[in-house]
């Protein structure tokens, strides 16, 4: 973790990952089984008991939670949807979380990411595709000054070396 009075940047943060496929009326379905409701709009967020579930397209959720709840929530979700048209995949192999925070979060990423990055543009519960350099990530907005960029495996050094790099000017190391 690489701390400064204006920065915070925690690689690899241990969650457990899943990927739902479904339309609308499975997502219900799938409320009731997580227990809380699932993001609306593509590109927002929601949160439930320990988990979080961004909706990255029109069928498309990414559910995150700790490594521990992923056989508990696989399972209740399988149980639910099992007569529905549904995918489900656990990929917490394939996508590395690196978490950010400070007041200087936004300008560290606005560095290497070409989103509007403006609070009044991409708020807390916002996630959404994006780029980060070179790296296809999912950014995600936890709080104003907080964010967590997921990446496939095979990015996360070159995503941690550039944050570090960008957060440098803010007394990042």
């Amino acid at each position: 973790m690489v701390e400064t009075a204006r920065l915070t940047i925690e690689a690899e943060v241990p969650l457990g990952k899943l990927l739902l496929r479904c339309d609308a009326s499975v997502a219900k379905a799938a409320d009731r089984a997580l227990g809380f409701a699932l993001p609306d709009a593509v590109n927002r967020a929601s949160n439930g008991h320990a988990c979080r579930a961004i909706r990255l397209g029109p069928d498309e959720y990414l559910l995150l939670m700790t490594e521990e709840r992923v056989p508990a929530t696989r399972d209740a979700l399988r149980e639910a949807l099992a007569e529905r048209h549904h995918a489900l995949v656990d990929i917490g192999a394939r996508l590395v979380a690196i978490e950010i925070a400070g007041e200087a979060v936004r300008d560290t990423l606005a560095a290497a990411c070409p989103l509007d990055l403006h609070p009044a543009a991409f708020g807390p519960d916002q996630a959404t595709r994006s780029l980060f350099g070179k790296a296809e990530i999912i950014l995600d907005c936890l709080e104003p000054a907080r964010f967590r960029l997921l990446t496939n495996r095979s990015f996360a050094p070159y995503v941690q070396r550039l944050l570090a790099e960008a957060g440098r000017e803010f007394g990042a190391r």
